[in-house]
């Protein structure tokens, strides 16, 4: 009971993922165990947790488990729980662990790579999360699910820049009185008392709702008074005539006059609620009376959940939630219309308007407007703020509230007061809040207070033909005098050609538009003496700046079976070694498999003629095997996707007319065998020919017949490792950082390691060593570790929350345990930062370390 409170209000039947999941996915992992008994009851009770959504002992025993079988079947399950309570970072270390071992064609865990996409978007990373979601929709033949994940994706693309605007509010976390550790729920405010009602829990640890001895346990409806000072007071529980002993109280609603409390009454199995029933409670001077079921609405045969008072057609009705048979999806919003005498008519589906496939949740009516929360519809994370107006017959179409009220999380519960400037909403959004397991875990409640004056900026950028320009930058930079005035704020996006930036009031501003291949334009405008809020519209056309045809790119068609050589994986005399200039073109050959998810090729792997036969055809196989490591490795591509083979000196380069071109040395044609290289006129030209045949190239074998590719992206200069860039030596070919240009470096951290190699020599069965590495921040912005990963057999000590300024020196601390290890290995760990390069991925840093097994 983590995450939100209408994750857990929902029984087998409603869950709709969830229960997909348990009568499908479930099977696969009910794999026979080759332990004791004792493993087959921590299964049975792991299952057992996890089928009464009690994620947090399931997990807790799927990991003890684990660490006893160490059972590949429990990564994705323990991944999966991570997932439900919404701890983001460590779902996507248990994914990421799963999918490494996972062969790509692999539909078994088909479920996870909807699960794991969620959880990837939820933490910003959208590119990949539409790759993961797009590997699920390939082997997917549940239409529900095919929906949920094609929203997932637009979602992810429509929005991807949006988070990191502010939009027109700005949420105010509030106190830490109100604010525990746990979750908070449904917040509503009684602007007569000033009073603000929510539901949570008072523990400090994860619990299990039912434990009738303790009433920490159970969900309790609270109240807080904010005082003249805008301080809020202890909160209180409502008494005995609202939180009934022995029963979860939540979910609490107001009437427009505050006079009449909604709630929910709950029986909890588990986790699991078994009832959910909606609740009256009228108001007199000695305060709110004994609750009474809501007649028409209840039922023994659905949950009835999150009240919430509203008007539709003149007449006084009744919003909630509910898992009623004849709806759209997950839960739904329904309406009932007052009879009078505290009975309501037979419920109404608010119709496809505002229901899907998904869950559609925590409705609030305002003024004509309903807000409401759902996962059904494209978002910026997992649950967004949706809002649908009513013109007396019908509801509008619904609209995301966009960023500020929404986040790459979970955001619900919205509610507005006064001239609907006001309000309140809660979010799991990572902050300042406090948290029983992790950053994203809990619902915190959030205030916020819309300026009731205010100007914003719409962009539309287009080229001089009116064709819309994606890949484009706008500045918008305040002026005072003509001049520019502090830092002004900088916007680029790569799917879309809309651009929308806060305006401050009495302001000057000059707005300038880039793109690549165009003349930049200026315009300015001002927001003095606005007496009413305004939204500017400003378009760009662009006018091209004429380009040499010379320049434009050349593609090339690669059939299937057609071998192409990556001309930079070059490789010093005698090693197989990858030189760090070839890891470009292998950047490369990774993104074009990423293209192509379902291509298949073959890397072969030649050497020169110097050396014996044997010896040089097991160097060949060796590089190509190298090459394919770092393809799976630092590539992210699966292994089942590269063969490879080595031929030794077995087949000599054929010049391509291109080649014979760029190197003004050989003829089209010319097969650099042993003879044709000894006949030529000078070393220095036989060097080049040896370093030809040194080579490592790429063969479709599978996958799409023909597959496209930029020339100059394969095709380098014979001379050295030219990648259009200002290579910085000094960074480690094991950051992500190697190779950058120095444009691309500058506003980054660069770590700087002690060592990035450490060997341990013999290391005896079931012994543990420790040892650290040290790093200093090299770059001129601080640097913070957001996550270090790593195998089950490395545990590292490190304080993440540590700030690192330039300059500072900061210590790993690793542990190694050896007791799962049968021969020797080489450990990569992978430390990823909170800085992200100019494409939106984290800087990541790789050390090592190796050992043999001495038994």
């Amino acid at each position: 009971m983590i995450r939100t409170l209408t994750d857990t209000l929902r029984d087998t039947k409603s869950l709709l993922l969830t229960a997909l999941f348990l009568a499908v996915a479930l099977p696969s992992f009910a794999q026979p165990l080759a332990g004791s008994s004792n493993e087959e009851q921590l299964l049975a009770a792991a299952d057992s947790a996890r089928v009464t959504y009690n994620w947090t002992v399931a997990l807790d025993t799927y990991r003890e488990l684990h660490d006893k079988n160490d059972e590949d079947y429990l990564l994705p399950l323990m991944a999966q729980m991570n997932y439900e309570l919404r701890d983001v970072a460590a779902g996507i270390r248990g994914y990421t662990q799963t999918f490494r071992r996972i062969e790509a064609s692999d539909t078994t865990n088909n479920i996870h790579r909807f699960y794991f996409g969620r959880l990837l978007k939820m933490d910003q990373q959208y590119d990949e999360a539409v790759t993961y979601l797009t590997n699920f929709l390939q082997h997917n033949d549940d239409p529900v699910l095919g929906q949920l994940a094609r929203m997932e994706i637009e979602g992810a693309r429509m929005y991807r820049d949006a988070v990191a605007e502010t939009g027109e509010v700005a949420l105010e976390l509030l106190d830490r009185k109100i604010n525990t550790v746990w979750s908070e729920y449904s917040p509503v405010y009684s602007a007569n008392e000033n009073t603000l009602y929510y539901a949570t829990v008072k523990a400090t640890t994860p619990v299990e709702l039912t434990d009738a001895n303790d009433e920490n346990t159970f969900l309790r409806i609270y109240r807080s008074v904010r005082d003249e000072e805008g301080e809020w007071e202890n909160p209180e529980p409502l008494g005995r005539e609202v939180n009934r002993p022995g029963v979860h109280s939540a979910n609490p609603s107001l009437s427009a006059d505050g006079r009449r409390l909604y709630y929910n009454r709950l029986a909890m199995n588990s986790n699991k609620v078994a009832e959910a029933k909606i609740y009256l409670s009228d108001v007199d001077d000695t305060g709110w009376k004994s609750g009474n079921p809501v007649s028409g609405i209840n039922s023994d045969d659905y949950l009835a959940l999150q009240p919430a008072t509203g008007e539709l057609f003149g007449e006084e009705v009744l919003f909630f939630v509910s898992d009623m048979d004849g709806g759209y999806g997950g839960f739904d919003i329904y309406y009932a219309t007052y009879e009078g005498e505290g009975r309501y008519a037979t419920p109404v589906n608010l119709g496809e308007k505002i229901n899907t496939v998904g869950d559609d949740m925590t409705p609030f009516y305002f003024d004509g407007t309903l807000y409401f929360s759902t996962d059904g519809l494209p978002t910026m994370g997992g649950t967004d703020l949706f809002y649908s107006a009513w013109n007396g017959s019908e509801w509008s179409t619904p609209e995301n509230m966009g960023p500020g009220f929404n986040s790459s999380v979970d955001d619900q519960s919205l509610s507005v007061y006064g001239n609907g400037l006001i309000g309140f909403m809660t979010s799991n959004r990572p902050g300042e809040g406090r948290s029983v397991k992790s950053k994203t875990c809990c619902d915190d409640i959030y205030g916020f207070e819309i300026a009731s004056l205010y100007a914003n900026l719409v962009v539309g950028l287009f080229s001089e033909a009116r064709q819309p320009l994606n890949n484009g930058t706008i500045e918008l930079q305040p002026i005072r005098n003509g001049q520019p005035e502090g830092p002004g704020s900088q916007k680029s996006r790569d799917n879309g050609n809309r651009f929308d930036f806060a305006l401050v009031l009495e302001t000057e501003y000059s707005v300038i538009a880039k793109h690549p291949g165009y003349y930049p334009d200026t315009v300015e405008l001002n927001t003095l003496g606005l007496e009413e809020s305004k939204s500017f519209e400003q378009v760009f056309f662009l006018k091209p700046i004429p380009v040499d045809p010379a320049t434009i790119p050349v593609y090339d068609t690669i059939e299937i079976e057609e071998s192409i050589a990556l001309e930079n994986i070059l490789y010093d005399l005698d090693k197989s070694n990858i030189r760090p200039d070839a890891e470009g073109d292998l950047r490369v050959l990774a993104a074009l498999m990423q293209q192509y998810p379902e291509l298949v090729i073959e890397l072969s792997s030649h050497t020169d003629f110097r050396g014996q036969d044997e010896y040089n055809l097991n160097l060949s196989k060796r590089r190509a095997d190298a090459a394919r490591r770092w393809l799976i490795a630092k590539g992210d591509v699966a292994a089942n996707r590269v063969k490879f083979e080595g031929y030794g000196e077995t087949v000599p380069l054929v010049v391509s007319e291109r080649l014979a071109g760029r190197t003004g040395i050989f003829q089209p044609g010319d097969t650099l065998s042993e003879a044709y290289i000894n006949a030529l006129p000078n070393n220095e030209q036989r060097e080049i020919a040896h370093q030809l045949n040194r080579r490592t190239e790429f063969k479709v074998l599978e996958g799409p017949t023909t597959i496209i590719i930029r020339r100059d992206i394969i095709e380098r200069a014979i001379e050295g490792p030219d990648r259009n860039t200002e290579p910085r030596d000094s960074i480690s070919p094991k950051s992500t950082l190697h190779g950058k240009s120095k444009a691309e470096i500058d506003g980054l951290p660069i770590l700087q390691f002690d060592r990035r190699e450490i060997d341990l020599g013999k290391v005896k069965q079931g012994e543990k060593r420790t040892f650290t590495y040290t790093f200093v921040n090299e770059g001129k912005v601080p640097a913070q570790i957001m996550l270090i990963q790593a195998c089950e057999c490395t545990t590292i000590e490190h304080d993440n929350s540590n700030v690192y300024a330039p300059g500072d020196r900061g210590t790993l601390q690793v542990t190694f345990d050896s007791a799962s290890k049968e021969e020797a290995e080489t450990i990569g760990i992978d430390i990823f930062l909170e800085q992200s390069d100019r494409n939106g991925r984290p800087v990541i840093e790789l050390v090592e370390y190796s050992f043999d097994i001495e038994e």
